[in-house]
């Protein structure tokens, strides 16, 4: 009994001294020395460009929110690349079994092959187990989740969550079409008015803007709004550039107004559609819009178009409205006060249907099926997701897709393109997300510039495209 009391006694007094030790200054400085848990890093690629980088300035601060609620540092490593290039050195990557991207962007069209080739996750299982990640889906409207989210067309089947929307922007040089000396001038030649407001230009249509863009083009020594030009003057500037989709995506903007198709979206089949007669004319009158356009304009991109507006020398422009924020910036545009933003036109077709419709932009990022970090990137997702993170996306020029945000008074009033940007959504059409996209696109681009380079009719370019199309589709078929 009294070898136990002693053991007892022992056995207490070894832990009250483990307790002491614990609570004592030395313990309390060891607990102190140490080492930090090493960060989590998820490294994540992107366009090199204004939306990528203000995504990965807000993102700093989910280390922080990381440590908190996950119990260890997270932290979002972003590479940009330069758009001309993005693409081709991130298929490279991705196709060499490289597995530095936990996260990267994609352009819509870019999930098919993607999905198809295996780098990047489906996303359903993990939505299945977590509402939160459904939830976000379910809180856009169902055009941008489709195009950015969903592949195959149609399916319910998602790779992606948006990044950055975007859609075509007009850009209209406003105080020209106020200007009473030029508005009495048109209605003279034209017989009618000039339109000023937001919504005159909403109820404007590609005939019209033709007219604009006729009137507006001047020589240097003419007069335009009372001053003397000392240089040319041009009423209009549009995408033709043959780089990556400029000059495809620019085209749609008459395409699909006209009552033509880039395919039977049933079938995949392309003769056709891509040529059938509102096709090619709607080609031909993109086209003949190039006698309004500065020198130079066969090659222009969004950069081309913005540094013709910016440098004060065209009355209008159509544009991706996630690149116009420098124009309306005084240190880099010489008409920042004096340009408005609206919906691009629309058309009424020989058949009396009026339509209105673009292809939009924008991009998803979407998850690397290598990653490491499964957790910490849906973690992530969700931190990304959250109002507060989705707001200042907005507020620092992001546009975001959530439906309450756009739609919302506060975010259509926010800048000078935030109300076209949202009166735009119901109007966007996608392209295709079919695995042989980028074949498809460069075989289209080359015989569009033809076209526009004068080397080619409307008519035998699209019947080549339309061909050559439909060949590639079969043999894509015939190898799976």
């Amino acid at each position: 009994m009294r070898n136990l009391r002693m053991r007892r006694a022992l056995w207490v007094g070894s832990l009250l001294a483990v307790v002491a030790l614990a609570l004592s200054p030395v313990g309390c400085k060891r607990d102190k020395a140490k080492a930090p848990q090493a960060p989590v890093v998820l490294k994540m690629t992107g366009p090199d460009w204004g939306p990528t980088k203000l995504m990965a300035d807000i993102s700093k601060d989910f280390t922080a929110y990381a440590t908190e609620t996950l119990g260890h540092p997270v932290q979002i490593d972003f590479e940009g690349i330069p758009w001309s290039s993005y693409y081709e050195r991130l298929a490279a990557a991705l196709a060499a079994g490289d597995p530095a991207y936990d996260l990267f962007v994609s352009d819509s069209q870019w999930i098919g092959a993607f999905a198809a080739s295996g780098y990047i996750v489906e996303l359903n299982p993990y939505m299945d187990q977590d509402p939160a990640l459904k939830a976000i889906l379910d809180g856009m409207d169902p055009a941008l989740r489709a195009a950015y989210c969903a592949y195959p067309e149609g399916s319910q089947t998602y790779y992606g969550f948006p990044q950055e929307a975007d859609v075509k922007g007009f850009m209209i040089r406003k105080d020209l079409f106020s200007h009473e000396g030029e508005r009495q001038a048109f209605r003279k030649k034209y017989g009618y008015d000039l339109p000023q407001t937001y919504e005159e230009f909403d109820d404007a249509d590609w005939v019209q803007v033709r007219d604009f863009a006729e009137f507006f083009t001047r020589k240097a020594g003419q007069t335009l709004a009372g001053e003397k030009l000392a240089n040319d003057f041009f009423g209009i500037a549009l995408p033709y550039s043959k780089s990556y989709d400029f000059l495809s995506m620019g085209w749609y903007l008459t395409l699909y107004n006209w009552g033509g198709d880039i395919w039977d979206w049933d079938t995949h089949k392309v003769s056709g559609v891509l040529n059938s007669p509102a096709a090619v004319e709607s080609l031909t009158f993109y086209r003949d819009l190039l006698k309004f356009q500065p020198p130079g304009a066969t090659n222009y991109d969004f950069d081309g178009i913005n540094n013709a507006v910016a440098q004060g020398v065209v009355a209008m422009a159509i544009n991706w409205i996630a690149v116009c924020p420098p124009l309306f910036d005084a240190t880099t545009s010489k008409v920042a006060d004096k340009l408005m933003v609206a919906v691009p036109p629309g058309h009424k077709g020989k058949d009396g249907v009026a339509r209105r419709a673009f292809n939009l932009g924008g991009q998803p990022f979407v998850v690397g099926s290598k990653t490491q970090h499964m957790d910490d990137v849906l973690a992530y997702i969700k931190w990304w997701f959250q109002e507060e993170q989705q707001r200042r996306f907005a507020q620092g020029g992001g546009l975001p897709s959530v439906t309450a945000i756009v739609s919302s008074e506060e975010f259509r009033s926010q800048s000078p393109w935030t109300r076209a940007f949202s009166d735009s959504i119901p109007y966007q059409r996608d392209v295709w997300k079919n695995p042989s996209f980028f074949e498809m696109l460069t075989v289209q681009q080359e015989e569009l510039h033809a076209v526009i380079s004068g080397d080619k009719d409307p008519k035998t370019a699209l019947d080549t495209v339309a061909q050559k199309q439909d060949e590639i589709l079969q043999r894509a078929s015939g190898a799976h």
